[in-house]
């Protein structure tokens, strides 16, 4: 046996279990967690700059909070982000307009006449046909503006607090005319606090359709508006202003005139903080999200709660059947939002399971896969010392994916030669160094690599798509070796990474709160400030749902159960968002005359068929499905959806795929395995790879789907890595048992698969076609989760292969 051999067949779960269960907040061997500061913050094995090395590059950003902020991390690329990193006056870097906070209903601008108000209603669309490419968005001018009633402008605004999907700025702090403003995601409300009252300048001349002296309805371009002030302080209103002297008061945007009353009763219940939660139920593959509010009660308050719009990733999951609906809805450019109140709402998602790679079940040619595994480079392209995008997408998306093949077919040398090359790669990223290597930067609470891309440094982009692929590469290593997996080994520095974009830990003095990821918007946000006048954007859905795959499996392989869990229930929100937002899946969300069905980039005001590089069609649709691998299957989730998608981009190009085929023929497999490998056999050997795609995973992924079918997520299992597939005449049940022992995995529909110590195994039965399609939507997960974490020992072995 070589020392790679070794290395990769060491006993991983045994290892664990001597470890114990690592806590994600753990210091262990890691210092910089703990905040304990030295120019290099040790991980033992691994570490990372406590300041930027000498000419490294360094973010462009400065830093508007206010005093009571304090010195705590700064929650960058979110929706309000240009708040705390441009402060006033923001501007699209590109065109030159003023900067979109997009919240939905409401859309915000901070300007030095105070805070723009607006809620679009109309779609306007573009395409060209001969670039193919087009934008759909919504018309986002401003209604009003509110500032306090003393100022004629203001100097500054800075963020004061923030809630999980609330923003409290403080504009001009410390001086006689200080504002506070509240906002929220879904809410209606913009809540104002200031000593000597608010004045509202109007865009255009105001309709005043009532008018009680504190409390006045008004309609601005079709717009209607609910002023509430203290029952003391009545609205003084002309054609183009409204003022009041009150202390506090409240716009809400209402459905319509009719809810000027209902909205009464909430609007004195300024929101102060929201609240996300989460659970992971094993025993019933479910993962549920609850958002609560807290809020301060003023005198005229006469109901409990607010009023919040659900957006449709969430009212068609929510479990609350006593949940006040007010039966009114308001247009947005993530479609219907629906109108509710309460204090607090849940939403229930079926977990449908992810698998590391898919079983070697595929009728394919022993002897060809051999000898393109064989041809495979297992050094990293490029060099180690390359930007962070490429690097991982190379460690992780091209040689670790790869490997795992090489590993299903017995092919051990060609393996442990590709996982070294990983190995060593993610060793010289993790060691201080004077390139190919972290900072961190305290100034904003970030993890910074250098050498960056695509302005993950300057502009702080992307972090979750960058180190969610060297995570999902390490995951690779810590299913073979446990001991480097270790957080006294190089697991410190990984565990780094996920606390810079997926931070579980609303305690943790060095990052923010799950920095990407929009809790309430249900899906990440790209751009470090979303300093554009379109709001903030993401275009590769598919890399960001790589990188909480990559906590499930990293999780799941070091027992850290918190990383594995909240994995899974960011994986199962983002996956909803994306069917919504980027496919339009129930064709529910885009305006009907435009002439795309799918997204390329999601913007705050709507959507862009596009990519930031290219307008090349398949790009715009390949980059929200690559990396492809056992995380993928949500692509399939829906046949008809995935064969409409498929013939879209079949259309635009004409039928002829040249930009990458390979992505395009694994993405056919969902809805049409023969013909997806009829369109790979006829170039088989006349076409150019995506990057980090081998041929030999290509024909692996494709032989494997047309013996399994496509993913069938109407039976779940009690396991967290699992995928049940269908092919109309059979099912295919896969799970991969990452406990030290022979464990039983028992699926929804009484199937039950026996499944060796650190394997992946695989059983069919018939299928019923009438059964196939989105379960039927089941509550709440129960209160325990009885299974608990699997215990850590074990070398990897193999199930007999099934094909």
């Amino acid at each position: 046996m070589t020392d790679e051999e070794a290395r990769y067949a060491t006993s991983r779960r045994a290892y664990c279990a001597a470890l114990g269960t690592v806590s994600f907040t753990s210091t262990t061997g890691l210092a910089g967690a703990s905040g304990s500061r030295r120019s290099e913050t040790s991980a033992d094995n691994g570490g990372y700059h406590d300041d930027p090395p000498s000419d490294a590059e360094t973010h462009d950003y400065g830093r508007y909070t206010t005093d009571d902020f304090g010195d705590q991390p700064v929650p960058t690329n979110d929706w309000y982000s240009t708040i705390p990193l441009e402060g006033l006056g923001a501007e699209d870097a590109i065109t030159g307009s003023d900067a979109l906070i997009a919240a939905h209903p409401l859309v915000f601008r901070t300007q030095e006449a105070g805070l723009e108000v607006g809620h679009p209603t109309d779609w306007e669309t573009n395409w060209d046909a001969d670039a193919q490419v087009g934008d759909a968005w919504m018309n986002t001018s401003t209604d009003l503006t509110v500032r306090h009633a003393d100022a004629e402008s203001h100097d500054e605004v800075a963020l004061d607090a923030h809630g999980d999907w609330s923003v409290s700025a403080l504009w001009d702090e410390g001086t006689a005319t200080a504002l506070r403003t509240t906002i929220a995601q879904g809410s209606p409300f913009v809540f104002c606090e200031a000593d000597g009252g608010v004045t509202l300048e109007f865009a255009a001349e105001a309709e005043v359709f009532a008018d009680e002296g504190s409390v006045v309805g008004i309609t601005l371009a079709g717009n209607d508006y609910g002023l509430y002030a203290p029952a003391a302080n009545d609205w003084s209103v002309a054609d183009e202003t409204a003022s009041t002297a009150g202390e506090y008061c409240t716009i809400a945007l209402l459905p319509d005139p009719d809810f000027l009353g209902t909205f009464e009763k909430y609007a004195y219940n300024h929101v102060t903080d929201t609240v996300f939660d989460w659970a992971y139920d094993r025993e019933g593959a479910n993962a549920t999200t609850a958002f609560a509010f807290e809020t301060e009660p003023f005198p005229e308050s006469t109901a409990s709660g607010t009023v919040t719009a659900l957006y449709p990733h969430q009212w068609k999951y929510a479990d609350d059947a006593d949940l006040a609906e007010l039966d009114a809805t308001y247009p947005s450019p993530r479609g219907e939002m629906r109108l509710v109140a309460g204090e607090s709402f849940s939403v229930s998602y079926d977990y449908g399971g992810t698998l590391p790679f898919l079983p070697d079940v595929g009728d394919y040619d022993d002897d060809r896969l051999e000898g393109l595994l064989a041809d495979v480079d297992e050094d990293i392209a490029g060099g180690i010392d390359q930007d962070t995008y490429n690097f991982g997408k190379d460690a992780a998306s091209r040689l670790a994916k790869t490997a795992a093949v090489a590993d299903q077919v017995g092919f051990e040398e060609k393996r442990d030669a590709m996982l070294e090359s990983v190995r060593m790669g993610l060793e010289e990223w993790f060691t201080p160094s004077d390139s190919a290597t972290f900072y961190y930067d305290d100034s904003l609470g970030v993890l910074q690599g250098i050498p960056s891309s695509h302005g993950s440094v300057a502009e702080l982009n992307d972090h979750h798509f960058h180190y969610g692929q060297y995570v999902w590469a390490a995951a690779r290593i810590a299913r073979h070796d446990p001991e480097w997996a270790g957080t006294d080994e190089w697991g410190g520095m990984v565990e780094e990474l996920i606390r810079d974009y997926a931070n579980p830990d609303r305690d943790d003095d060095q990052y923010p709160f799950n920095r990407n990821f929009s809790v309430y918007a249900g899906h990440s946000w790209a751009h470090g400030s979303g300093g554009f006048d379109r709001g903030n954007n993401q275009e590769s859905s598919s890399e960001a749902l790589q990188s909480y795959a990559a906590m499930i499996e990293w999780g799941e392989y070091t027992g850290n159960t918190e990383i594995r869990d909240f994995g899974i229930v960011l994986y199962s929100t983002h996956i909803r968002a994306v069917r919504e937002y980027w496919f339009d899946a129930d064709e529910e969300t885009f305006p009907d005359d435009w002439e795309t069905d799918f997204a390329g980039i999601v913007w705050g005001d709507g959507v862009a068929h596009s990519t930031w590089w290219t307008a090349d069609s398949e790009a715009v649709f390949g980059i929200n499905m690559l990396p492809l691998s056992g995380y993928s299957m949500h692509l399939g989730w829906d046949e008809a959806a995935a064969e409409r998608t498929f013939d879209e981009i079949a259309s635009l190009k004409d039928d002829e795929f040249t930009y990458w085929p390979d992505i395009m023929w694994m993405y056919r497999a969902f809805s049409d395995s023969e013909d997806a490998i009829e369109r790979f056999e006829s170039r088989s050997d006349d076409y150019s790879p995506e990057s980090a795609q081998e041929p030999a995973h290509t024909l692996y992924w494709l032989y494997a789907l047309d013996t399994m079918g496509s993913p069938d997520l109407s039976v779940t299992a009690d396991t967290p890595l699992y995928t049940v597939f269908s092919n109309g005449e059979k099912r295919t049940y896969v799970a991969y048992n990452a406990a030290n022992t022979e464990t039983t995995v028992t699926f929804s529909d009484g199937t039950k698969l026996n499944v060796p110590a650190n394997a992946m195994a695989t059983s069919t039965a018939k299928s019923n076609d009438d059964e196939r399609g989105p379960p039927e939507h089941a509550g709440p997960p129960s209160e325990n989760d009885t299974r608990g974490p699997p215990e850590h020992a074990g070398p990897p072995e193999h199930a007999e292969p099934s094909k």
